[in-house]
């Protein structure tokens, strides 16, 4: 299967040039509560700022791990983990919300403890976005007490509930309830560049500090759709410079 894999890598970037192989890093997995495994991939750094990718909704993608090489090079430890693969769930909301609570903050203190690190970030896309959140909301409850949050990257964040024709989105509760640091990162061709200013809102209003980026002439996912077009896969690749600028400021903003 891995082979196949490489072999269908290598395909792509003839193709693709911008595509990337899968970047080097070491393989762990975590026993958590509710006897479910998730697997992450972990590329260290020597600096005191843990990243941690909670991607994994649609599967794996190799610009993600790329991504969470580039960080590591910049001196951000960063660990990119399939939550959703672990247990074996369709992609969507309902799915997130079935992650235990208990397996979120179990996991993060694991990774937290094996990193060594004093500050963390948290990186998710799409609908791992409402995760994100729940997990930064557990962890200021009381579960990160030796580690500061320092924010939250959310790119192409879906956190509304299923929306009727005509009607505005309603958010989940999450989202009333969070108070953190913010980079709202919204592709420009998407239904959501039609909301940004109302979730910003939305987040603001809880007591969140929210600094929102229009990503021009994005789709949500663009770097891992099926129908990407060249500027997309370009995008993708430079999708760790792009969280990189955002991390840092969120972790000098916070100080």
């Amino acid at each position: 299967m891995r082979t196949r894999l490489i072999h269908l890598l290598l395909a792509l970037s003839v193709f693709f040039p911008a595509a990337p192989l899968l970047a080097a890093g070491t393989e762990v997995g975590l026993q958590l509560p509710s006897g479910n495994e998730v697997v992450s991939r972990r590329y260290p750094a020597e600096g005191e700022l843990l990243a941690v990718f909670l991607t994994g909704e649609y599967g794996w993608s190799p610009y993600e791990y790329q991504a969470g090489a580039y960080l590591a090079g910049q001196g951000i430890e960063t660990w990119v983990a399939d939550f959703i693969g672990a247990y074996f769930l369709p992609p969507g909301m309902g799915s997130v919300r079935k992650v235990p609570d208990a397996d979120l903050v179990a996991w993060l203190e694991r990774v937290h403890r094996q990193s060594g690190k004093r500050e963390i970030v948290l990186i998710a896309p799409g609908h791992m976005a409402q995760a994100a959140l729940r997990l930064a909301e557990l962890w200021q409850a009381g579960a990160g007490r030796n580690a500061p949050l320092r924010g939250a990257v959310l790119l192409y964040p879906l956190l509304y509930e299923a929306v009727e024709p005509g009607q505005e989105p309603a958010y989940d509760p999450v989202v009333a309830r969070t108070r953190l640091g913010i980079a709202y990162l919204q592709p420009e061709a998407a239904a959501g560049y039609w909301w940004r200013e109302r979730l910003k809102a939305a987040l603001e209003a809880a007591g969140s500090r929210v600094e929102l980026t229009v990503l021009p002439g994005l789709r949500d996912g663009y770097y891992r759709r099926p129908d990407a077009v060249p500027e997309e896969l370009e995008a993708g690749a430079r999708l760790g410079e792009l969280l990189h600028d955002q991390v840092n400021t969120l972790w000098k903003g916070s100080r």
